[in-house]
């Protein structure tokens, strides 16, 4: 299986609500792993989807990132993650 393979299926489960797939997302979106381009919004949303499921470690996460965006770009993460929890309840 090659890594841009790899981010399709965690994305696919993560969406699913399954909370490991949604820390592993968060984790590859952070450091731009897994063929994904380095990107803290989506980092920061699933790391909060996670979190939200009870992994603390993405809690954490989740707040080291927001440490490190603009506050548009925590705003645009919490409308991302709103609207993915809208899709998954």
């Amino acid at each position: 299986m090659d890594q841009i393979e790899s981010a399709q299926q965690y994305s696919s489960a993560a969406e699913l609500g399954d909370v490991n797939a949604q820390f592993t997302l968060a984790l590859m979106y952070a450091n731009g792993l897994g063929g994904l381009t380095k990107d803290y919004i989506y980092a920061h949303k699933w790391a909060t989807m996670a979190a939200m499921n009870g992994n603390t470690e993405a809690a954490m996460l989740a707040d080291l990132l927001a440490q490190q965006m603009t506050r548009q770009d925590t705003e645009s993460a919490r409308k991302l993650t709103l609207q993915c929890r809208s899709n998954t309840l």
